[in-house]
C-alpha cells in the first residue's frame, strides 16, 4: 500500500512539477455517520503512477481522508467497520476497480452507478466514478479524475471533473479584462460564477454590481444601467449615477440578457464598444471603466436567428464563455452540497435560538446507533434530476430543515424533489411520450405495455427506443422508474440461479431474467461471470 506521503495531493504536485495532475485516482467520502466527513478524499496516486496500481485496503484506521480546503486528516475511524473492510485496486486498462472484501470485515458491500442504482451485491469490478458502500455506515466514490490542487478559494463547493475544469476556467479568465458571457441552466448559480470572475481579477476591490435584465422595464433598466438627470422623465427628482458609473473599476453583471428588449442590447452594444455612457435626458457621454460579465439560460445563437437578439451584440459577447454545468452532470458533488446547505441552516438555527440548535443532530449524533440521516437517503438524492439545480437543493434542505426542528428520528420532507429526469425529455410512463416520426396524437404508456414492447423485441432496449420513438437515456429512466430489470440490475446470485435453471444455456437464461443475451454478456463481463460449457 502507498505510504500516506504519496497519497497527499501537494507532495503529488511539487513531485509533477504543475499545479495539475492530469489524472489522479482518488477515493471520496460521499456519506459517513459524522456527515461533517462527506466530500473528504484519500488520492491514490496519479492514475498513471504505479503507486496507484497496488492495492489499497480501506478500513476503520486506513487510508487517509483529508477535508480539501482545510487539510484536516483522518481516517474513516468508524467503529461499526472493520479495520480491515475491503482492498480496491486500480485497474488502469479497464477503467474501473476490483473489489475485494477482507476476511475479517464486518460489513457487506455493495456496488452503485454514479445515480445510486445497485449495481451488484459484494466485490467485483466497480467502473471508475461508481460507488461502494460498507453496510450502511459508509458510502465511497471511486473515480479518476483531475484534482483542483490549487484549493477550493473561489467560494465554490464540489471537487467533481466538472467543478474542477470550472475553476479553471474562472481563474484563466478572472484578470483577461474581457467581456465574459456565462451559459447555464437556471439555478446553477451563474451569479456565484460572476462574483468569482471579479473576486479573482484585479478588481476585486472595486464594486460588484447586478442586474436581472429581465426584472425591468425597458425605460427603468436605461435608468438603471445609464443614469439620469434630474428631470429627465416623471419622478426623476434627483439626478442618478447608474450602475455602469457605480461600478466604476469593478465589476458589472447584467443577469439574464437574453431577456433585455432589442433597442437596450442597441444601447448596450454602443457602451461596449464606446466604453462611455450617455444619462437619460443628458446630451454628454462619460466615459466607463467597467468590467461586463453577463449570463443567460438561453440559446443566443438561437434567439439571434430568432430575431429576439442582436448579431452585433452576441458578436461582441460572443468572444470568452463559461459554460456552468447543471447538477445533474456533477451527481457526486450533491452529498457535499447537501451537507454545505444544512450546515448553513444549522448556523442560522443556532443564532436564532441563542445555542439550541436540534438540526445539530443530523450532522452527528454521537449517542446513535445510525448515522442521524440514513445512507439510503443519500442514496436517493444522488438519482434526483435537480431539474432547477443547486436552487432546487437549497430549497430541499430547506425542507428538510423544516421536517426535523422537533428533535426525534430523521424524517424527510413530504415533498420529494424532483424525480429523474434526462435532459432530452421531461415526460415519464404515465405522461405522453413522443411518437415515431410520422405519428401523430398521443398515446399514455402503461407498465404492461412497456414490458409487452420489451418481450417483442427481445428487451433489446435500442430497438424498444426506436420502436416507442424515445431516446435510450428516456427509456432506461422509464425501466428503473417501473422498477423493470435492466442488465445492470441484476446480480450474481439471479444469473448464476437462471443458468441452473436453463441448464447453462444463454439465450433461455436471458429469457429468464427479461433481458437481451447482449447485455446479459456485459453483465457477466462486469460480474467476472464465466458462460457454462455443454
Amino acid at each position: 500500500m502507498p505510504s500516506d506521503e504519496t497519497l497527499d495531493p501537494e507532495i503529488l504536485r511539487s513531485r509533477s512539477g504543475s499545479a495539475d495532475i492530469d489524472e489522479a485516482v482518488v477515493v471520496e467520502i460521499l456519506y459517513h455517520p459524522d456527515l461533517r466527513r462527506v466530500g473528504a478524499r484519500a488520492v491514490l496516486g496519479s492514475a498513471r503512477s504505479e503507486h496507484a496500481r497496488q492495492e489499497v485496503v480501506v478500513g476503520r484506521e486506513n487510508p487517509t481522508f483529508r477535508v480539501v480546503g482545510w487539510g484536516d486528516a483522518r481516517p474513516l475511524q468508524d467503529p461499526c467497520v472493520s479495520r480491515r473492510q475491503m482492498a480496491l485496486r486500480w485497474v488502469h486498462g479497464r477503467g474501473g476497480f476490483e473489489l475485494r472484501q477482507e476476511a475479517e470485515a464486518r460489513r457487506e458491500l455493495r456496488r452503485f452507478t454514479p445515480d445510486g442504482s445497485l449495481l451488484g451485491e459484494g466485490p467485483g469490478f466497480l467502473p471508475a466514478g461508481g460507488l461502494v458502500a460498507i453496510g450502511d455506515r459508509v458510502l465511497l466514490l471511486c473515480t479518476c479524475r483531475p484534482l483542483d490542487v490549487v484549493g477550493t478559494d473561489l467560494g465554490m463547493v464540489g471537487e467533481s471533473r466538472a467543478m474542477v475544469a470550472l475553476r479553471g476556467q474562472i481563474r484563466a479568465l478572472a484578470d483577461s479584462g474581457d467581456t465574459v458571457l456565462i451559459h447555464g441552466e437556471t439555478g446553477v448559480g451563474k451569479e456565484l460564477v460572476a462574483r468569482a470572475l471579479h473576486e479573482g481579477s484585479r478588481r476585486r476591490k472595486a464594486p460588484f454590481l447586478v442586474v436581472n435584465c429581465a426584472a425591468m422595464p425597458e425605460t427603468l433598466l436605461e435608468s438603471e444601467l445609464f443614469g439620469h438627470a434630474k428631470g429627465a422623465f416623471s419622478g426623476a427628482v434627483a439626478a442618478k449615477e447608474g450602475l455602469f458609473r457605480s461600478a466604476g473599476g469593478g465589476t458589472l453583471f447584467l443577469d439574464e440578457i437574453g431577456e433585455m428588449p432589442l433597442a437596450m442590447q442597441a444601447k448596450l452594444l454602443r457602451v461596449l464598444q464606446e466604453r462611455k455612457v450617455r444619462p437619460v435626458g443628458e446630451t454628454q457621454e462619460r466615459p466607463v471603466d467597467v468590467r461586463v460579465v453577463a449570463a443567460t439560460n438561453r440559446d443566443l445563437a438561437a434567439e439571434v436567428e430568432a430575431g429576439r437578439f442582436r448579431a452585433d451584440l452576441y458578436s461582441r459577447l460572443e468572444g470568452p464563455a463559461i459554460r456552468v454545468p447543471p447538477l445533474r452532470e456533477r451527481r457526486d458533488d450533491v452529498p457535499r452540497l447537501f451537507v454545505h446547505f444544512l450546515l448553513q441552516r444549522i448556523t442560522e438555527d443556532t443564532q436564532a435560538a441563542s445555542g439550541d440548535a436540534p438540526l445539530a443532530r443530523l450532522i452527528q449524533d454521537p449517542g446513535a446507533q445510525q448515522g442521524p440521516i440514513p445512507m439510503d437517503f443519500f442514496l436517493r438524492l444522488l438519482g434526483r434530476d435537480w431539474s432547477r439545480n443547486v436552487r432546487e437543493l437549497d430549497k430541499y434542505v430547506a425542507a428538510v430543515a423544516a421536517a426535523n426542528r422537533q428533535r426525534g428520528e430523521f424524517r424527510a420532507p413530504p415533498h420529494e424533489p424532483s424525480a429523474p429526469r434526462p435532459p432530452d425529455s421531461g415526460r415519464g410512463p404515465s405522461s405522453n411520450p413522443p411518437l415515431p416520426d410520422g405519428a401523430s396524437g398521443a398515446k399514455n404508456i402503461s407498465e404492461a405495455e412497456l414490458i409487452r414492447e420489451m418481450e417483442a423485441h427481445d428487451h433489446i432496449q435500442h430497438r424498444v427506443a426506436r420502436a416507442l420513438g424515445i431516446s435510450r437515456t428516456t427509456l432506461d429512466k422509464w425501466l428503473r422508474d417501473l422498477g423493470i430489470s435492466r442488465p445492470k440490475d441484476i446480480p450474481r446470485e439471479a444469473i448464476e440461479a437462471a443458468f441452473q435453471q436453463s441448464q447453462g444455456d444463454i439465450e433461455q437464461t436471458a429469457r429468464l431474467l427479461k433481458i437481451s443475451v447482449r447485455g446479459l454478456k456485459l453483465r457477466m463481463t462486469e460480474l467476472g461471470i464465466q458462460e457454462p460449457r455443454h
